[in-house]
């Protein structure tokens, strides 16, 4: 989907954006089929193992991998649009108006629930490892899914108004799925719209996991045991990751923000944002990949988890028979009391 248009005061000379337009529809033909078919098959992949496991022994589950199977289904969910973003770069929208507005809708709001359930589970290591609060128990596990319930609900809300300014437009032969601005009351609500995705998709999650993070690895850094150390890395990697993947992407929308506002106003720059746009949400996207390797096979219990699973199924049987299942007798009270993020927390 095309989420930029221009409607900045300032034009550029028809010729120039006629070429910035004829250069993004071939880069998006070649680049989105390619680099989006394998984020999709390997976040399905990755993600749908988690939700298996998670399924499987749910009656094991602890509060951080309860957190961890609403994460899952919201890559999965989020993962379902793909397909129809590499279906409009080679011939366009073909999906009617309908589908346009019902598709935007599913990935803003899994763009926001997974945000959010990353600053969740950040939260859930805080009060575990530094107030000592650990919510394992099953009679809690209501308490753990009310509040997933609330953060999808919330991301509905925020997602709705896609409804209203998602639409199918023709330019020429070129049939897209796109906003159009002209569709907000006021320029106030769009740019209320830009900022929400700013600072609910990114800022909010970022600094909620910053500070648990730095909290825990202070903690942690204190412990001399080396699963400890091990997981003090894990932290920081975590934290990191989310900052490269979805830093490149805020920053391109902001500069777009600051161009439609004509705060900035430059050809050269409105010709560059939209490849920007699409190659730095691609990165964004690539993290729907990690998040199963980051917060799910970190773990001992989950790997062994993972196995005994995959050597149930036919044709994986003698990919994983050779595999011994880890033991970690120091980690494996941490990992049964408070899960299996971050390596032993």
């Amino acid at each position: 989907m095309d989420y930029l248009e221009d409607t900045s005061g300032y034009t550029c000379p028809d010729a120039f954006q006629s070429d910035s337009m004829h250069t993004l529809v071939n880069f998006q033909r070649f680049f989105i089929p390619l680099v989006y078919t394998v984020v999709f098959i390997l976040g399905f992949l990755g993600n749908s193992l988690v939700l298996l496991i998670l399924m499987k022994y749910r009656h094991m589950r602890s509060t951080t991998e309860n957190f961890l199977l609403h994460l899952a289904l919201a890559d999965l969910l989020m993962l379902t649009t793909f397909p129809f973003a590499i279906t409009e770069s080679v011939g366009g929208w073909i999906f009617g108006d309908f589908l346009c507005k019902f598709v935007g809708v599913i990935n803003r709001i899994n763009f926001f629930c997974s945000s959010l359930l990353l600053g969740c589970i950040s939260v859930d290591r805080y009060m575990a490892i530094i107030h000592a609060i650990h919510t394992f128990r099953s009679r809690r596990l209501v308490a753990v899914h009310l509040p997933c319930f609330g953060i999808w609900v919330f991301c509905l809300l925020l997602s709705l108004p896609n409804l209203f300014v998602l639409g199918v437009q023709k330019d020429g032969n070129i049939t897209t799925c796109t906003y159009h601005q002209s569709h907000f009351p006021t320029n106030g609500w769009w740019q209320t719209g830009r900022f929400l995705n700013h600072i609910v998709g990114f800022l909010l999650p970022l600094m909620v996991m910053s500070f648990c993070y730095t909290q825990i690895v202070v903690a942690l850094c204190r412990s001399p045991r080396l699963e400890k150390k091990r997981a003090v890395r894990v932290a920081i990697v975590i934290t990191g990751v989310f900052l490269l993947c979805w830093t490149p992407y805020n920053v391109t929308v902001f500069i777009d923000t600051l161009n439609q506002q004509e705060l900035v106003q430059s050809c050269t720059i409105q010709q560059q944002l939209p490849i920007a746009i699409t190659v730095t949400e691609f990165l964004g996207y690539v993290h729907c990949c990690l998040n199963p390797i980051l917060y799910a096979f970190i773990g001992v219990k989950f790997r062994n988890d993972a196995l005994r699973v995959l050597r149930r199924i036919r044709c994986m049987r003698s990919l994983v028979s050779g595999i011994s299942l880890p033991i970690d007798k120091k980690s494996s009270a941490s990992d049964s009391e408070n899960g299996t993020v971050l390596y032993s927390f």
